[in-house]
């Protein structure tokens, strides 16, 4: 091993953020753990955030690359990987944030058990305000598996994979994946590499109107979700990963497009796709996030009597 080379290369892909990724390499220069580099990858930016990121020259070991033309996202962070340094890449959104001992908890993890190449912190998604709006929680006795084929707890903001191993996969820069793309790769890479949870630390990942997963429509997500199975399946290593689950990946998918179509008022498909999600797992009924449907239906419903009868009294 190289001892001049950093344990860890946080890779920032970057879109026009200026006003976020300054919090966000804050929170690197925050670091009680110093053995980093940070790797931000603009994807051609039309406002001032390159700036903003070479202002933490002297803060940090930072290198900015900049992109000829507008990309997807997997390709900056695949890029970034590339010219990273660190035998760990730690994946980082420029609108997120990394808690202060994040780094340090993970060097301990890595000198406990120096022989885990994948593994991750726990996310925690906050609003504008830093308030907790969410934790995902990985239930005692379920197994990793399980907990990815139940949704991506992951994201991709605080998670930690041996370079080497990521190169060997990388993120798959398919159009259609667009937003799930990290999902897409966690699977593939855990049906070789069992990943393990890393206790303490974490991210916080932002959630704003203007994060490209909160702004695309039902249909879009229909869509990335079917690209995404129908490629995990078809690979035999993954197909048998995901075996065990195969209504819970489904049900899942469903489910979350049904929350979406009734957020954007498509009250039949949601209730089509909500219909689907039980039958290939009833335990969502007694969700968080059915709760939260039922109360978009109840609000549309609402909405829209009130709609009919303001016509009848005109």
């Amino acid at each position: 091993v190289d001892t001049d080379l950093p344990l860890f290369s946080v890779v920032v892909p970057t879109f026009n953020r200026e006003d976020h990724i300054g919090r966000c390499l804050g929170s690197i220069t925050s670091q009680s753990f110093r053995d980093h580099e940070v790797v931000v990858v603009d994807n051609a930016s039309t406002d001032e955030t390159v700036e903003v990121a070479l202002n933490f020259a002297g803060r940090l070991d930072i290198k900015v690359l900049v992109n000829d033309s507008n990309r997807e996202r997997s390709y900056s962070r695949n890029r970034g990987a590339e010219h990273a340094r660190g035998r760990f890449i730690v994946f980082l959104d420029s609108d997120d944030e990394l808690r202060p001992d994040s780094l340090e908890i993970a060097a301990a993890f890595i000198d406990a058990e120096p022989d885990r190449r994948f593994f991750f912190q726990r996310l925690t998604i906050v609003d504008e305000s830093g308030a907790t709006v969410y934790e995902p929680v990985i239930r005692e006795g379920h197994s990793i598996c399980r907990t990815l084929v139940e949704g991506n707890p992951l994201a991709c903001s605080g998670v930690f994979v041996e370079r080497s191993l990521f190169l060997e996969h990388r993120f798959d820069e398919t159009p259609e994946l667009v937003g799930s793309e990290d999902w897409h790769c966690w699977i593939r890479i855990a049906a070789e590499h069992e990943p393990a949870v890393c206790p303490g630390g974490g991210a916080l990942l932002l959630e704003h109107s203007s994060r490209t997963v909160s702004s695309d429509s039902w249909q879009q997500a229909e869509k990335r979700f079917a690209c995404l199975t129908a490629d995990l399946l078809a690979n035999p290593v993954t197909c048998g990963y995901l075996g065990p689950y195969p209504g819970l990946f489904h049900g899942t998918q469903a489910h979350y497009v049904a929350v979406k179509a009734a957020m954007q008022s498509a009250f039949r498909p949601s209730v089509v796709r909500f219909v689907r999600a039980i039958r290939h797992r009833p335990s969502l009924l007694f969700t968080r996030r059915t709760a939260h449907l039922c109360r978009l239906w109840v609000r549309g419903a609402v909405h829209g009597a009130s709609n009919t009868g303001e016509v009848a009294t005109n």
